[in-house]
């Protein structure tokens, strides 16, 4: 059940109606909201369903000693509440990589007798709601929790349905704050979270979907095309990635506020990023800012002795976690050891944590006319790690890039309609780039007649340019 298909929406006004109709007190709706939740996992992943019951059940219990204990016995269940998280993460997502791997090893060695791989479905979710249990066993740990929720509200925060498939993934506090009252119905945020639907969909179903009726067939017949297809296919796919992924954020945050939900934010325009540092603030923000938390700061108070060279440490093995998260494969994990590398000039730099201040002016910059452009090819030239199947295609590719035919016109044919699409989307994110979402205060103090007429051009867009449905990107990882 997609957030952009009809089973959706029918499956959303039910629950909608029902929430503030027959939700007369915080618990029932958030009863109606955890039914909801497992109502659409289970439109995904029937199978695993208990699982994602079983591991909520388990680290809540988990998290209630933790609370109550003391001193070490509190790190010692914060341990295990992590180790179990991790070693069911590590079984479905990882466990075939390693044999894999192992058996290798073996053939290097010329060992003949190998370890069978085991026929293991990944559970849909499962990196995004393993994250969000471990961070609430850290923040129970770390006391930035000042009350254990109920079994009812922590289900919630698990399994919330908007953004189980593909985060965000928020911290428990922030998002535990919105389960203790009953939620009003709000026409203002009804209104907001509507348009940012609207916005949403026009990323997935019009931008990300049709680039990906010219990726699809590129990347399948990339050894025939010369260096200037392939990289206009990479730069593509980048911007058909953030549409996909950004478009999904967008929908979950606007079906969220429908429901009087905040929650956290995953893209700041990341595309018009002007260095290393300033785009991974801006992309999968969620992911990142967890992952700086709970993994790079205690890394860099372990390594801080070692002055550059332990930052440098730090982030290396903060963006191997980055990888890995992705997938048990190593074109991810060489994708985050290539983004940690890319910080080492900022860092030997001391430029590392200073924030870059853009303008909202529709001109840009000087700046920001030669640094955005640069950092688009930089993570362009990246992104080639992320969408190839193995690392002997990424080699291959790169190869064609960095060739001399990169100098000829592109062998692929482009249609020129999807260009346009991108193009609107990119001046109009750029117009709104310092609002939540592109779209959010576009022609609202105009009068109604140019607000609406917006409003349908986009709708009208997305109706002619809809495509057969395609899963989001990240709801596979």
């Amino acid at each position: 059940m997609l957030l952009s298909s009809y089973s959706f929406i029918f499956f959303f006004i039910i629950l909608f109606f029902t929430y503030y109709l027959l939700g007369k007190t915080s618990k029932i709706q958030n009863l109606f909201l955890l039914i909801g939740s497992y109502v659409f996992y289970c439109s995904w992943s029937l199978d695993f369903i208990m699982l994602l019951i079983l591991s909520t059940l388990i680290t809540y219990f988990i998290g209630n000693k933790i609370k109550k204990s003391e001193n070490s016995a509190k790190v010692n269940w914060m341990r295990l509440g992590v180790f179990l998280v991790l070693i069911q993460l590590f079984y479905f997502k990882y466990f075939n990589f390693f044999i894999e791997n192992f058996n290798n090893v073996l053939r290097l060695v010329g060992l003949k007798d190998q370890l069978s791989l085991l026929k293991i479905i990944l559970p849909i979710g499962i990196s995004f709601y393993s994250f969000r249990m471990i961070g609430y066993l850290l923040d129970i740990r770390n006391n930035k929790l000042k009350e254990i929720p109920t079994l009812l509200d922590y289900s919630v925060f698990i399994a919330f349905f908007p953004c189980i498939i593909a985060g965000p993934i928020d911290k428990s506090g922030l998002f535990l704050n919105n389960l203790k009252e009953k939620r009003e119905f709000s026409s203002s945020q009804f209104t907001d979270g509507l348009r940012q639907i609207l916005w949403g969909l026009f990323k997935k179903l019009v931008v990300a979907d049709n680039i990906a009726t010219i990726t699809g067939p590129l990347f399948e017949s990339y050894h025939t095309l010369n260096g200037s297809a392939l990289f206009i296919g990479a730069a593509l796919y980048f911007i058909q990635l953030y549409s996909d992924f950004s478009g999904y954020t967008d929908m979950a945050m606007g079906i969220s506020k429908l429901l009087g939900i905040k929650i956290q934010s995953n893209f700041n325009y990341p595309l018009f990023a002007q260095n290393v540092a300033d785009y991974w603030r801006r992309w999968h923000i969620s992911l990142t800012s967890w992952l700086t938390e709970y993994v790079f700061t205690p890394l860099s108070i372990k390594f801080r002795d070692y002055d550059r060279y332990g930052v440098i440490i730090a982030i290396i093995i903060n963006f191997l976690v980055v990888g890995f998260w992705h997938g048990a494969e190593w074109h991810y994990i060489f994708h985050g050891l290539v983004s940690g590398i890319m910080f080492i000039p900022l860092i030997w730099k001391g430029k590392m944590n200073k924030k870059i201040k853009g303008s909202n002016n529709i001109i840009p910059t000087k700046d920001e006319v030669k640094n955005i452009p640069i950092n688009f090819v930089l993570f362009t030239l990246l992104m080639v790690l992320f969408f190839v199947k193995d690392m002997d295609m990424a080699i291959n590719y790169y190869k064609g890039i960095f060739s001399l035919s990169f100098f000829q016109l592109p062998n692929f044919p482009l249609q020129k309609e999807i260009i346009l699409l991108i193009l609107l989307m990119l001046v109009i994110e750029w117009i709104g780039r310092d609002k939540e979402y592109g779209i959010k205060e576009m022609f609202v103090e105009d009068n109604g007649l140019i607000r609406w007429s917006f409003y349908y051009v986009l709708v009208f867009l997305v109706f002619l340019f809809y495509i057969a449905p395609k899963g989001f990107i990240y709801a596979q990882f």
